[in-house]
C-alpha cells in the first residue's frame, strides 16, 4: 500500500511539474514574441495617431490617401467597437469623397435584402433582423445586436441623402449554392469585378469591412490567396485599415469546436495574449489609453514600419491560422493604418 501511495505521489508531482514547466514556457515564449517596448517605434507612434471619439476627423489622411479607389477595414470578429469604427469610417468617407458603395463579406442574396431595407421609405426592422440572422451562417461572431444597430444607423443616415447619392451594398462573397472550388478570396475578387462591370462603376470608389486576413495587401508565407492582394494585382489602388484589441472581450457563440462560457464572452482573444499574439503590440499599447479607440498611421515619412513586420506577424495558439509575413515584406506592404481598441465590449447576441 505504501509503495502504491508513493507511486501516486510521484506521478502527481511529475504531472504538476510538467504543467508548471509548460505554463512557464507558454508565458515566457509569448513575452519574447510580443517584444518589449521599442522607443523608436513609440516616438513615431506618438506623432502619428488620432484618438477617435464621436467621429473620424481625418487628421492622418493626405491626398495620396484620398486618391485611392478601395478602402478596406479588417477586423478580428467579435468585438463591439469594430462596428463603431466601421460605421464612422464609412460615414467619414461618404461625406469627404462621396463613397456610397459598401462592399461586404456577405453573399449577393443577403446584400440584396439589406439594400431593400436601406431603400424602403419605412424602416422594416423585420428585414434587418433577417439580414443579421443570415450573417450568422458565415460569420457567427458578427451576427449581433451591434450589427443590427449599425445598419439601423446607416438607414437613418441614408434617408437624408439625395436619391443620386444613396448607399448601395455589394455582397461579394460566395453564394451558398456556389459549387465552385476556387479559393474564397478569388471568388470575392471575381464577384467584385463582375459587379463593377454590371453596374458600370468603373469610376466609383468603394469601402468595406472584412475579416482581418482578407484586407492584407501582400502575400504571406502560407501562399494563400488574399482579397487585398488580388485587388492590387487587378490595378485597384487600395488602402487597408486593421484593428487590434487589448483588454477587450470577444463574442464567441456556442460551437462544437471550442469551449465557450455561458455568457459567450471571452477575454483571451486580445493581441497581447495569452492565445493570440501580435508582435510589437506593446508599442501601440504604450501610446494609447484605456477605454479608447486610437488610430495610427504607419506610412508617414521615416516610419520604422517600412522595415518592420511588427503589427502584422500574428500567432494564434488555439484557433485560426498564424499570419506570417514573407521574409522581405513589411508592415506597410500589408496595411497602412491600425486601430487599437482598448476595453471594447463583446458583441451581444441578437434576441
Amino acid at each position: 500500500m505504501k509503495k502504491f501511495l508513493k507511486f501516486i505521489k510521484f506521478t502527481f508531482l511529475t504531472i504538476l511539474s510538467l504543467f508548471i514547466i509548460f505554463a512557464l514556457y507558454f508565458y515566457i515564449s509569448g513575452k519574447i514574441f510580443l517584444e518589449s517596448k521599442n522607443q523608436e517605434n513609440v516616438d513615431y507612434l506618438k506623432a502619428n495617431n488620432a484618438v477617435i471619439k464621436d467621429s473620424i476627423n481625418g487628421k492622418l489622411f493626405d491626398k495620396n490617401f484620398y486618391d485611392s479607389q478601395v478602402f478596406l477595414l479588417g477586423e478580428i470578429h467579435g468585438f463591439a467597437d469594430n462596428q463603431i469604427i466601421d460605421r464612422e469610417l464609412f460615414f467619414f468617407l461618404n461625406k469627404k469623397i462621396g463613397i456610397r458603395y459598401y462592399i461586404s463579406e456577405m453573399d449577393s442574396i443577403t446584400a440584396k435584402k439589406l439594400n431593400n431595407f436601406l431603400s424602403d421609405k419605412t424602416k422594416n426592422e423585420t428585414i434587418l433582423k433577417e439580414v443579421v440572422v443570415a450573417v450568422a451562417q458565415r460569420i457567427p461572431q458578427q451576427s449581433s445586436r451591434e450589427l443590427f444597430d449599425k445598419w439601423d444607423a446607416i438607414y437613418d443616415y441614408n434617408q437624408k441623402l439625395p436619391d443620386s447619392s444613396k448607399i448601395t451594398v455589394i455582397g461579394i462573397d460566395k453564394n451558398f449554392d456556389d459549387k465552385s472550388k476556387e479559393p474564397r478570396d478569388l471568388e470575392m475578387i471575381k464577384n467584385f469585378k463582375n459587379a463593377i462591370q454590371k453596374l458600370k462603376l468603373e469610376n466609383e470608389k468603394f469601402y468595406g469591412l472584412f475579416g482581418f486576413y482578407h484586407v492584407l495587401q501582400s502575400e504571406l508565407e502560407s501562399g494563400s490567396k488574399i482579397l487585398g492582394v488580388e485587388l492590387k494585382k487587378a490595378g485597384f489602388k487600395t488602402i487597408s485599415f486593421v484593428s487590434h484589441t487589448v483588454d477587450s472581450e470577444m463574442y464567441l457563440p456556442k460551437n462544437p469546436q471550442f469551449p465557450t462560457p455561458e455568457n459567450e464572452k471571452v477575454e483571451w482573444g486580445n493581441a497581447d495574449g495569452p492565445l493570440v499574439l501580435v508582435k510589437g503590440i506593446n508599442d501601440i499599447k504604450e501610446v494609447s489609453k484605456p477605454n479608447s479607440i486610437t488610430l495610427f498611421k504607419l506610412n508617414s515619412e521615416n516610419s520604422p514600419y517600412f522595415k518592420s513586420q511588427n503589427l502584422v506577424y500574428l500567432k494564434s495558439r488555439l484557433f485560426g491560422d498564424n499570419i506570417i509575413p514573407k521574409e522581405n515584406a513589411f508592415a506597410t506592404d500589408y496595411f497602412q493604418y491600425v486601430f487599437l481598441l482598448r476595453n471594447s465590449k463583446a458583441l451581444s447576441k441578437m434576441k
